[in-house]
């Protein structure tokens, strides 16, 4: 099994023919996130992504700054639909959000390609460090598929060597199930769009089992991100 570690960002002519003029003027820093010209948060790293089947992503990374700030992002971003915050000083943020189309179809390729990530993701100043895993002929097929929109620079490849970074990967296939389907169903969000009983009557289980899974799911991610 092989790797590749890429750094990947949109060009600049994507960025300007879509509007995004904020990205535009924080380029040199792209983990800043700004709103009304004030810095609110420095993302410090991507713990997960999952592109969902109604086509919006959700996604768990680590920031540094304002939380309370960070968590009012909804309101000032169209695009983001739920953002909740944990406390300290360096902290999480539980996203989900409408993916622009080149983000959309990056996504997309991962999940068609026999393909994983290795987490966690970082934004670096010329754009978002990723590093991928998968047989070769898989991966020079995703490099192929990558949008013209996209610049792309293949920073090492080599070897895979496996560790446990990965949180996903410290789920038991039951565990990942059941949380897959809680964020799918809106679990997670502020309100909770459904319940432990609902999740339990979708997946034919017991309500006490759905919970003890989603418990021992979430303390595995918890601590996988703060170690």
């Amino acid at each position: 099994m092989r790797y590749i570690t890429i750094v990947i960002a949109p060009t600049e002519e994507y960025l300007r023919s879509t509007g995004h003029q904020q990205m535009l003027e924080s380029a040199d820093d792209p983990s800043e996130i700004w709103i009304d010209d004030t810095l609110v948060a420095t993302q410090e790293a991507i713990h997960y992504v999952n592109l969902l089947d109604d086509g919006t992503v959700v996604g768990v990374a680590q920031f540094r700054g304002d939380a309370d700030r960070l968590a009012t992002i909804e309101n000032e971003v169209p695009e983001m639909i739920s953002c909740t915050v944990t406390g300290g000083e360096t902290w999480l943020a539980y996203m989900r959000y409408e993916p622009d189309e080149v983000e959309r179809t990056l996504y997309e390729l991962i999940d068609t390609e026999a393909i994983s990530i290795d987490w966690p993701v970082r934004e670096t100043a010329d754009g978002v460090q990723v590093t991928l895993f998968g047989e070769d002929a898989a991966l020079q097929q995703m490099i192929a598929s990558i949008p013209d929109e996209m610049n792309l620079r293949l920073e090492r490849a080599g070897e895979y060597q496996p560790h446990l970074n990965d949180p996903a990967e410290q789920l038991t296939d039951r565990q990942h199930e059941i949380v897959r389907a809680a964020i799918a169903a809106g679990y997670y969000e502020i309100p909770r769009q459904t319940t432990q009983r609902n999740l339990a009557t979708d997946l034919g289980l017991s309500q006490r089992t759905i919970g003890e899974h989603l418990r021992r799911a979430e303390a595995k991610i918890v601590q996988s991100v703060v170690e």
